[in-house]
């Protein structure tokens, strides 16, 4: 299973996005970073068409969406999500424990994975994907 790992562009540190992906990973999940796999960590796209174009490529060739909203996004994240919706690609929301997040999330959620460490995530997936 292709798990489509959402992450915020604007200072995304590569440590972060990889501590997701990792977490996918340990779950027996094949990973993908928009932002590490098509971009390299680098603005790619200078035509905002065709960076969305991309994206909901690379979406359908996923199982599920990951997007950790626990800083509140606002931007692609939110676009990504919804292209997954839109597809019907499931979506699992993950968010830090004890922090508020924006229910528009609910509505199109396979499930919501509260998390104190990213192996809470882990875990979580292996039993929504196992």
């Amino acid at each position: 299973m292709k798990i489509y790992v959402t992450s915020r562009f604007k200072g995304a540190d590569k440590e972060s996005v990889e501590a997701l992906c990792q977490a996918v990973g340990a779950a027996g999940l094949e990973d993908f970073s928009f932002i590490r796999d098509i971009e390299n960590y680098k603005k790619v796209f200078t035509d905002p068409k065709e960076l969305w174009q991309r994206s909901k490529e690379e979406i359908k060739k996923c199982d599920a969406v990951l997007v950790d909203v626990s800083d509140s996004p606002s931007g692609g994240r939110v676009i990504e999500v919804g292209i997954a919706y839109g597809l019907g690609i499931p979506v699992y929301v993950a968010v830090k424990k004890g922090l508020a997040y924006k229910e528009i999330y609910d509505g199109v959620s396979k499930a919501v994975i509260e998390y104190e460490e990213l192996n809470d995530i882990t875990d979580a997936l292996k039993n929504l994907t196992g």
